[in-house]
């Protein structure tokens, strides 16, 4: 896989145009995009899915579910069939939430989260507890900081990072970050970048702050 493809773009906004605005701007340098709680709340997620995948993107669905068993399969089920590549499951629903995640998840790819990126102190073992569980389980991928990638490749499952920040960039709410080239050289499978791209430094485009990324993700 090329740098460039391992680029998830977070479309963190309830605007449905601004979101197919932010689409279209960067399409078809990103082809990868997140959709979070923002849009997924205001009911029109089904329409941005739809818009990217006529494109030919995909999409990443971060609902970070967590509830009960019942109810994580049903909503599951209703995800998978908007034809998302994956989702999102927080580790701390419990074994038969992840379980009933799996079980109905069609071809889509369950993601488990262990700890978010905004939270500056973490137990490394605890980490490892989450992950072992969230595999034991039978997940496709797990969310983690560019700090763990190195302890959590034992597992074999694609691993996605966030909280990262160019040097240019502000790091916003974000405790663990780290550089997208730091990510492509710990060896995560995919970057999460959201407001580096969508919402760059004053003077910087939304198209400058790409091409800046994907110039540092490239360099030897």
């Amino acid at each position: 896989m090329r740098n460039e493809d391992k680029i998830i773009v977070a479309i963190d906004t309830d605007d449905l145009s601004r979101a197919k605005k932010l689409v279209k701007t960067l399409w078809p340098r990103v082809k990868f995009f997140k959709i979070g709680l923002e849009i997924i709340n205001t009911g029109q997620a089904p329409e941005l899915i739809k818009f990217i995948k006529k494109l030919g993107g995909k999409v990443f669905y971060d609902a970070k579910l967590n509830d009960i068993p019942n109810t994580v399969g049903g909503a599951v089920k209703v995800i998978s069939d908007l034809g998302v590549w994956g989702f999102t499951v927080h580790s701390s629903s419990g074994r038969e939430v992840i379980r009933a995640a799996v079980a109905k998840k069609g071809k889509a790819k369950v993601i488990g989260v262990t700890t978010l990126t905004s939270i500056a102190s973490v137990s490394r073992r605890n980490i490892i507890k989450s992950a072992e569980m969230l595999v034991e389980e039978g997940v496709d991928g797990i969310v983690c900081s560019v700090q763990e990638v190195n302890f959590l490749k034992k597992f074999k499952k694609i691993l996605i990072t966030p909280g990262l920040r160019p040097a240019w960039a502000n790091s916003n709410e974000q405790k663990r970050i780290a550089t997208p080239r730091e990510a492509i050289k710990a060896g995560a499978d995919y970057l999460v970048i959201g407001r580096p791209i969508t919402e760059p430094p004053v003077g910087m485009s939304q198209g400058g702050a790409l091409g800046l990324i994907l110039e540092e993700i490239s360099m030897k």
